[in-house]
């Protein structure tokens, strides 16, 4: 198994960063839901259990591979793609949630695949890490707050809340 990915589920991490204590306050439970850069599927369970479906979308097998093992509900979708192009029709997502991932992503690209497959006022929920973090992805590739309100223009702040110390969250509203 990747170090990479190892780090990702490592326990520890609910002690700064744990989804089950923010995601159940953020999604109504009916809603169809895609995890955007998934990895290893730190996310995975506590999304599916409060969605209506869920679409866990990752450029790498062996994360997916991963992602799988930590789901119950057979409704659950794997797709093994870029964040750029999706198999998913077009407004067919009611949330896209990026944890600690769109920093990692063609920004543009991946935004207007957002724009196409979110449903009109649909949501984006994002949680990544503050520049400030004492650890984390390299300083010079995290985003802002300002960072992705400049990304997501077509969008505007719902609710802003604290998934822990070291990262901050958004839901983004598109417009409509």
């Amino acid at each position: 198994m990747d170090h990479h990915f190892r780090r990702l589920l490592d326990p520890e991490r609910k002690k700064f960063e744990d989804p089950e204590k923010f995601i159940p306050f953020l999604l109504q439970g009916n809603e169809v839901v895609v995890d955007m850069g998934c990895g290893p599927g730190y996310y995975c369970p506590v999304l599916e259990e409060h969605s209506l479906k869920l679409y866990c979308i990752d450029l790498s097998k062996e994360a997916l591979e991963m992602a799988k093992s930590r789901v119950k509900k057979s409704s659950t979708v794997f797709l093994n793609e870029s964040s750029e192009r999706t198999s998913l029709p077009s407004s067919s997502v009611d949330v896209v949630v990026f944890s600690s991932s769109f920093h990692d992503m063609d920004r543009e690209r991946t935004y207007e695949e957002v724009l196409r497959i979110l449903k009109p006022c649909g949501k984006v929920i994002i949680v990544d890490w503050r520049k400030d973090a004492p650890f984390g992805p390299p300083v010079h590739i995290r985003m802002s707050r300002e960072d992705y309100l400049s990304t997501f223009k077509d969008f505007e702040v719902e609710k802003e809340f604290s998934p822990g110390p070291y990262h901050f969250g958004l839901i983004l509203k598109r417009k409509c």
